[in-house]
């Protein structure tokens, strides 16, 4: 089986990449608006005093503007950085403190290491399923970032064009406790 579901999760991945690479940069840039506006009236969002994103890379929905009014309300926000095999979060106080890192993410230059028990984290993925379900780019960094913190709350992130009628979980695999789409959030 678990040979299977990674070639699924290898064609799963490809078909979404190919579906929001081709999407105009103007939908991308509208879809991206419609889910940080429902991102910022959520109430868990709202409530949350840290709160976890990730850049943008390509054609991912961009949060930023959401991590701008949360930086303008005084919480804290952190991205993710990358060192060999393990990410963590880092705090940054502007959307100015970022430099290119592994994989051509942009990531926190400086700033403190996160060790919030039970912060909101905002997970990027390639492709989702309505049972929250994720896929994301094969390298494993938030399976295992979510194994040392269990208790965080888990938001995956995508556009409607990303959902799959069901995503193969592994053993290894940490479900999403929210998706959140254009459409809304479950």
């Amino acid at each position: 089986m678990e040979s299977g579901s990674r070639e699924i999760k290898e064609v799963l991945r490809r078909e979404a990449r190919m579906w929001r690479n081709s999407l105009p940069e103007a939908l991308r840039q509208e879809l991206s608006r419609q889910i940080c506006a429902l991102l910022t009236e959520w109430q868990v969002f709202r409530e949350a005093e840290a709160i976890y994103f990730y850049y943008p890379l390509g054609s991912e929905a961009d949060l930023l503007p959401a991590a701008r009014l949360v930086l303008e309300q005084g919480k804290t926000a952190a991205f993710p950085r990358t060192a060999g095999e393990q990410m963590d979060f880092y705090q940054v106080r502007s959307l100015e403190e970022f430099r290119e890192g592994a994989f051509h993410v942009m990531e926190p230059a400086g700033g403190l290491r996160m060790q919030e028990k039970a912060p909101l984290i905002l997970v990027p993925g390639l492709a989702f399923d309505r049972r929250k379900g994720r896929v994301g780019y094969g390298k494993a960094y938030y399976d295992r970032y979510f194994r040392q913190f269990p208790h965080a709350v888990k938001a995956g992130i995508c556009m409607e064009g990303q959902l799959a009628e069901r995503i193969p979980m592994e053993a290894h695999d940490i479900w999403m406790d929210y998706l959140v789409t254009e459409r809304g959030i479950r």
